[in-house]
């Protein structure tokens, strides 16, 4: 719990080990945190964090997960930097704390606390933003996260667009309180669903703690999860998007029919992403929600009805409803 409301207080640090060589390789230092810093509190870190933690410490990324900053770089000596992060963060608490008290005289004040940025994600210049958008702009997404965690009991769920040096929320559903809004970035390099960009193939583990590889791999470890699932998604050009993925502290039994449950999920939402850039190319079919539906109940009928969970007739169900619903709404 936190012992300074509204401000975070510095509790510790996670350092890298020794580097082999001369030569500083790129490293995370991670400044761990009472408690989730407010919007303002991050946006005043990163204004006074440049240049002096890239010209002096090598830092070139800085990222939020939760209650722990990462700064990402050729970090050549951790302790020099960390020291640079104490005093910066007292400065950082210092000037939010000045602008807090001013938010109170002057309430339309654009960075008082807990303030979203002015400008939406509809008129942002940032290209990343432009999949947050896209995501937020599909009405069935939701329920169709919501469904995911339901079929694997995992409690976090998300849209990433992954790309060779960012991973970003795109669609969250979050009972865990990870901390991820759309729009927020994770290091890249702590992630697996960089692995998965490289051999574009699913990942899945019940129990990280007891399994053969993923006991020892640092990602389960960084974030404090035992159960793991993601898919790589992918446009209708065969380019890779991202993954849909899904993750809990408690141990999962996902079966075989799950498991596929949850990539045609991933395949009918990167189909779906699709739309908008079919539309502007003459000649090329639209992908419909509806039409991508019809895939999934396909997709359903080809599995052996033996077999077939509950929780994977259930997602046709619910996304029919969504489908029906949302032609409803635009009647």
């Amino acid at each position: 719990m936190s012992t300074r409301p509204g401000f975070p207080a510095l509790i510790g640090f996670d350092l890298p080990g020794p580097q082999a060589g001369r030569a500083p390789q790129r490293v995370i230092v991670t400044a761990l945190l009472d408690d989730t810093p407010r919007n303002d509190w991050m946006r005043m870190l990163h204004r006074l964090a440049w240049p002096l933690l890239r010209v002096d410490h090598g830092v070139e990324q800085i990222r939020l997960v939760g209650e722990g900053i990462h700064f990402v770089g050729a970090i050549a000596d951790a302790r020099a930097l960390s020291a640079a992060v104490r005093g910066l963060f007292n400065e950082v608490n210092a000037k939010v704390l000045n602008r807090r008290l001013a938010a109170l005289d002057n309430p339309l004040d654009d960075d008082g606390p807990g303030m979203a940025p002015a400008a939406s994600l509809a008129h942002s210049t940032d290209p990343r933003l432009d999949d947050v958008a896209a995501l937020m702009a599909m009405p069935a997404v939701p329920g169709m996260l919501e469904l995911a965690s339901a079929m694997t009991g995992m409690r976090f769920v998300a849209v990433a667009r992954v790309t060779a040096d960012r991973w970003t929320a795109c669609a969250v559903h979050d009972r865990l309180d990870f901390g991820l809004r759309p729009g927020d970035d994770l290091v890249l390099e702590t992630t697996i669903c960089d692995e998965i960009r490289e051999h574009r193939h699913l990942v899945q583990f019940d129990q990280a703690s007891t399994h053969p590889v993923f006991s020892s791999h640092p990602t389960p470890a960084l974030y404090g999860f035992e159960s793991y699932i993601s898919v790589p998604m992918f446009r209708r050009d065969g380019g890779f998007h991202g993954t849909l993925c899904a993750l809990d502290p408690n141990p999962s039994r996902l079966d075989g029919a799950t498991v596929k449950a949850f990539e045609v999920l991933a395949g009918v939402i990167g189909a779906h992403l699709d739309v908008p850039e079919a539309q502007g190319e003459a000649g090329q079919a639209v992908v419909s929600m509806a039409e991508a539906l019809s895939l999934l109940s396909r997709q359903v009928d080809a599995l052996d009805a033996a077999t077939l969970p509950a929780q994977f007739r259930a997602v046709t169900a619910r996304l029919r409803e969504l489908v029906d619903g949302r032609g409803a709404a635009s009647s």
